[in-house]
């Protein structure tokens, strides 16, 4: 009489090695950006309840705190993790158009066509397509030092209300990258 000794081998296998094997390369993909979405998500709370708000930004305020003005952001790590220096302008221009540039990738001078912004009551609404097809809402706040906070204004979901960005400069005009 045979034993299935193949059989036993394969369930064996797949119990040390877990389901991840079995998995589709989209349930794979899936799982690997809910966790970073996750993280992100911690990341954002964490920071959201460390650092004070500033002063909110709306309406006409809000207007001239953008309005031909370039945020900067700079960060010591780039969006893939590797530890070197990154950099994102973001420039309103004062016809409405948004222009969004980086040092790795987005260098058109005047960004993309369809790009704008606009100011909603306390929110300023980006469209960004380098970055999202869909327009994008945020809460400003300005620290006394001078520094934009940026919290996320998307009501219903579980990112509305975070702290997403701090500038850390604004400068008049386009950007001088």
């Amino acid at each position: 009489m045979r034993r299935p000794v193949g059989s036993l081998a394969v369930l064996a296998l797949v119990a040390v090695v877990g389901c991840e094997v079995l998995s589709s390369d989209a349930e794979n993909y899936a799982r690997e950006q809910r966790a970073e979405r996750a993280r992100r998500l911690a990341g954002m709370k964490a920071a959201t309840h460390e650092i004070p708000r500033g002063a909110d930004a709306a309406g006409d305020g809000l207007a001239r705190l953008v309005s031909g003005r370039t945020h900067v952001f700079r960060y010591g790590t780039s969006p893939a993790g590797r530890a070197e220096r990154y950099v994102e302008w973001t420039y309103f221009r004062p016809d409405g158009r948004f222009v969004y540039r980086n040092t790795l990738w987005a260098v058109a001078a005047d960004g993309r066509d369809g790009d704008h912004w606009r100011v909603d009551g306390d929110r300023l609404c980006v469209l960004n397509q380098a970055l999202s097809s869909d327009e994008h809402c945020y809460r400003l706040a300005v620290q006394a030092e001078g520094r934009v906070q940026y919290y996320v204004a998307a009501p219903g979901d579980e990112t509305d209300g975070l702290l997403t960005k701090v500038t850390d400069a604004v400068t008049e005009g386009p950007p001088n990258p």
